[in-house]
C-alpha cells in the first residue's frame, strides 16, 4: 500500500453528521468510511455495467395489478376520482 496523503474536503454540516454517527455505529473511524466510499465508488467506476446488486430489487415484480397506466395515473387508482 502506498503512504497515505492528507487532503480536505468540505462537506454539509448534517452530511458531517450523519457520517459521525454511522462511523460510531460500525465502530470506525470517519477517515475509514470515506476511504471505503471512495474506494468502492471508484471500484464501480471502474467496471462499466457491473452492478452492485440490491436485495430490495428482488421485491420488483412480485405483485401483478393489472394496471397499466399507474405511473401515470397513480392519484385516481390511490385516492379515487375527483368530484
Amino acid at each position: 500500500m502506498s503512504t497515505p496523503v492528507a487532503t480536505n474536503i468540505r462537506l454539509p454540516e448534517e452530511v458531517l453528521k450523519a457520517l459521525k454517527y454511522k462511523a460510531i455505529e460500525e465502530k470506525k473511524s470517519v477517515n475509514q468510511l470515506i476511504r471505503e466510499a471512495i474506494e468502492m465508488s471508484l471500484a464501480v467506476a471502474a467496471q462499466p455495467g457491473k452492478h452492485i446488486k440490491d436485495p430490495f430489487e428482488d421485491v420488483i415484480g412480485i405483485a401483478k395489478s393489472g394496471i397499466k397506466d399507474g405511473s401515470t395515473k397513480h392519484d385516481r387508482y390511490l385516492y379515487g376520482t375527483k368530484r
